[in-house]
């Protein structure tokens, strides 16, 4: 009754590439979830009347953050998408042909 399996070089690649694609779907939403607050402290700054100095070096600081966080965000995302299919360049990637020869002998 105790059967155990082992699962193939591919396999392995597949559940380690989805594994990948999870983690980077956590970051993403990590710096989705950052988001609101950064544009809320660009929208501030932005909005100033009296625009002095300090003013001005903050909304460039958001500014730049922003368009920072929404790089990584797409970033992510498109890093996950590519994980989460796992072609061959994936496989590649994660195990070499020349190791997976080595490990079928």
């Amino acid at each position: 009754m105790n059967q155990t399996r082992t699962i193939s070089s591919r396999e392995a690649i597949v559940l380690r590439s989805r594994l990948l694609a999870v983690i980077l779907i956590l970051y993403a939403l990590a710096a989705l979830s950052n988001l609101p607050e950064t544009i809320y402290s660009f929208r501030h700054y932005a909005l100033e009347i009296e625009p002095s100095v300090r003013t001005e070096y903050m909304r460039h600081l958001y500014l730049i953050t922003v368009g920072f966080q929404i790089t990584r965000i797409i970033g992510y995302s498109l890093m996950a998408s590519w994980f989460f299919r796992c072609g061959p360049a994936i496989e590649e990637l994660l195990l070499p042909a020349h190791l997976r020869e080595q490990a079928s002998e």
